[in-house]
């Protein structure tokens, strides 16, 4: 992911040198004191982080664990709001690769979205703003660039550490990154393979096949593609027909079902339609299964009576069924 390199023209310099500076009265280089995380004990921190983005409004908050050497890793719980909207969002990164998964029960996948930055690696052109106090703690308060966006960090004079890093990730969003509790955190790794969500995939089969999703064994039990209603007076419109599929949906994953899914039919000319009023009982209500349980039912369909080569379709997780009805 990010290396630990000092700025390009950085001097550093050993602590027994700058001591001696400072100690003769002279303010060591922009460069010097920016690379001085580099040269310290610092290994990781609690980290806070906040960040807002100008242009969607939205605003972030969380806190976990920031590795900084021998590799930058981090480990976070995120919390979002986009006005009246919130969620959560746990983010890992771990050897340049990002994580996330919704909720500590849901299971971890990759994320094409970068992490945000807690470091101040690959920044140039360091500048000293002055002197700041940061909780009791003095520090020199630094500037950089980095990809053409600002980078901020405050250093604490005492021994190098980094107390604050105020980075962006170009699109408008702006990340503070507050650290303490240094060299007291757990060691942060990739997910094991049980704790990854499987890759999506795409099953399909015909009338009479089962096929198993993440978390459900979907089976289309029968198809009636000219159903005529149990009530006489429930006709199809002109030119329409009734299509009605017999499925079970049994849960088996280790935790709650919801079977409100999105059962779609299309055909050949690549129309598709969603459920119409029951036609026949029982029909399949969407509710709560527990692990193990399965529920039956019937789902209607008002469809052209030229409709041809129909597929019936539905998605669970990243997975997606498909079974073809003739």
């Amino acid at each position: 992911m990010r290396r630990w390199v000092a700025p390009v023209g950085a001097a550093v310099l050993s602590w027994g040198v700058v001591s001696a500076a400072v100690g003769c009265g002279l303010q060591p280089s922009a460069s010097d004191l920016w690379g001085r995380p580099l040269e310290s004990g610092v290994r990781n921190a609690h980290a806070t982080v906040t960040a807002s983005g100008r242009a969607s409004g939205e605003r972030l908050q969380g806190d976990g664990t920031v590795i900084f050497k021998p590799r930058t890793a981090m480990s976070l719980r995120l919390r979002t709001r986009l006005g009246m909207v919130g969620g959560e969002l746990d983010v890992l990164e771990v050897a340049g690769v990002t994580y996330q998964r919704g909720a500590a029960d849901q299971k971890w996948q990759r994320s094409s979205a970068p992490a945000p930055d807690p470091t101040w690696d690959g920044a140039t052109d360091p500048r000293l703003l002055g002197d700041a106090t940061l909780s009791g703690q003095p520090a020199w308060h630094l500037k950089a660039i980095r990809g053409g966006a600002p980078v901020e960090m405050w250093v604490r004079k005492s021994d190098g550490y980094p107390l604050q890093v105020l980075t962006s990730n170009g699109a408008g969003t702006v990340f503070r990154f507050v650290y303490d509790q240094f060299n007291a955190a757990p060691q942060v790794v990739a997910p094991s393979p049980p704790e990854m969500k499987p890759p999506a995939r795409v099953l399909t089969g015909r009338v009479g096949d089962s096929l198993s999703l993440d978390g459900a064994r979907i089976t289309l039990i029968s198809c009636d593609d000219n159903a005529a209603p149990d009530d006489d007076s429930a006709a199809p419109r002109p030119g329409n027909r009734y299509v009605v599929v017999e499925v079970s949906v049994q849960n088996t994953g280790t935790g709650d079902l919801s079977t409100f899914f999105d059962w779609q039919l299309g055909d050949s000319a690549r129309d598709t339609w969603s459920q119409a009023l029951s036609v026949r009982e029982p029909s399949f209500l969407g509710g709560e299964l527990a692990p193990g349980e399965t529920a039956r039912g019937f789902l209607t369909y008002e469809v052209s009576a030229t409709a041809s080569q129909l597929v019936l379709t539905v998605k669970l997780g990243g997975d997606t069924a498909s079974f073809a009805l003739t």
